[in-house]
């Protein structure tokens, strides 16, 4: 088949890639950054500045774990789901300073007063039976205190347990949904008992939001798109490009494409310019498909009984960046020897002497912590097709 030669008003037809500098930061010559540095740097000093990071309720043990799971949140929306823009240069720099503001404010949220007699509410009743259970027990002789903080503190255990969940799943809103839901719990007890954050803590959290909102870029919506278009630049062929384009647009979007989708796809697209038969598009269909598979590794070839279908590549969605990797492999191990040191401490939401509810908490937190590991080591699972 000979190559053609597109027309202007059919390049104006081929999908184009979305215009993702218009929000965020984009480097360093964009003064944006400016204002999101200033931002986070004034949510750090005014945060600081509440009363809650004295000698008598913050302590050193607490700042540990709040540290590690501020870690985790930042890398998590900023190098897992690209939510603050590509991770790199300026944004690189943004992205690290992001995490002592949250830190401050996690330590405000999800922290519990030191000293047991000034503990309040359900989390603080939670504090003060780990304490005795720990005690009683002697669990304090085996493990170092800034580990055994994290079970002493259930704000923080909750935060980074729904964390855990959070991350595994595959959308970014339900990531989110999740990380808002964990807060909530520890902030509704937060503000309904003294001490209650200062008026400067309020004024840092709202410099954070305001920095948060200015660096705001859904990157990751466009990771896919521009890896696909970049992988398609060798296609000289202007009607394969488009063929190609438009199958692997389908199958991102639905998580798959059928082999009928496939055939449609070539038939509406050459039928424009040639009169071909059934078993010529369904050459030209397979020639595509085997390129796509083998060549630009953009999709994957899967079959089972139902026929065979093309699912996306899964590093068409990934940036090259090892924070990436970073963020996925200190939330797994991070989580990892939480659950299994949980499995072996006397500390138990129910107490084990409950039928059936004692060991509901033992059975959660081991599903979270095997939950991490299910992306590296099951089979990617081919969607279910819609029906009509």
């Amino acid at each position: 088949m000979n190559a053609h030669t597109a027309s202007p008003s059919e390049e104006k037809k081929l999908p184009q890639p979305r215009n993702f500098l218009s929000a965020g930061v984009i480097n360093i010559g964009d003064p944006k950054w400016i204002f999101v540095a200033l931002c986070y740097i004034a949510a750090i000093a005014l945060m600081g500045q509440d009363p809650w990071y004295g000698d008598k309720q913050f302590t050193y043990n607490q700042g540990i774990f709040v540290g590690i799971l501020a870690i985790l949140i930042v890398a998590g929306f900023c190098w897992e789901s690209y939510l603050l823009g590509r991770p790199n240069g300026i944004n690189l720099i943004l992205h690290c300073l992001l995490i002592v503001p949250v830190a401050l404010l996690i330590g405000r949220i999800a922290g519990l007063p030191a000293s047991p007699e000034t503990s309040y509410g359900f989390l603080g009743k939670l504090k003060d039976y780990a304490l005795s259970v720990t005690d009683a027990v002697g669990f304090g002789n085996i493990v170092p205190d800034w580990i055994q903080d994290v079970f002493r503190n259930p704000g923080i255990l909750i935060l980074i347990l729904f964390t855990a969940i959070a991350f595994t799943q595959q959308k970014a809103n339900r990531r989110f949904a999740l990380i808002v839901v964990a807060f909530l719990i520890p902030s509704m007890q937060t503000l309904s008992h003294d001490p209650r954050p200062s008026l400067t803590f309020g004024i840092g959290f709202l410099a954070l939001l305001a920095g948060i909102g200015t660096q705001y870029s859904r990157y990751g919506d466009l990771v896919g798109e521009q890896n696909i278009l970049n992988r398609l630049r060798t296609v000289d062929d202007r009607l394969e490009l488009k063929c190609s384009l438009r199958i692997s647009k389908r199958a991102t979007e639905d998580g798959y494409i059928s082999e009928d989708g496939v055939l449609a796809v070539i038939q509406r697209e050459y039928s424009k310019q040639f009169e071909l038969e059934p078993l010529a598009i369904r050459g030209i269909a397979q020639s595509i498909s085997h390129r796509l598979v083998r060549e630009h590794r953009v999709l994957e070839l899967h079959g089972d009984e139902r026929g065979f279908f093309l699912i996306p590549y899964p590093a068409i969605f990934k940036i090259d960046s090892i924070f990436d990797e970073i963020a996925m492999w200190i939330r797994k191990i991070l989580l990892t020897v939480i659950v299994l040191i949980w499995l072996i401490s006397p500390i138990d939401f129910f107490p084990d002497s409950i039928p059936i509810l004692g060991a509901i908490d033992d059975a959660v937190i081991t599903l979270v912590g095997a939950g991490q590991w299910l992306d590296t080591f099951k089979r990617r699972q081919l969607p279910v097709p819609k029906t009509p």
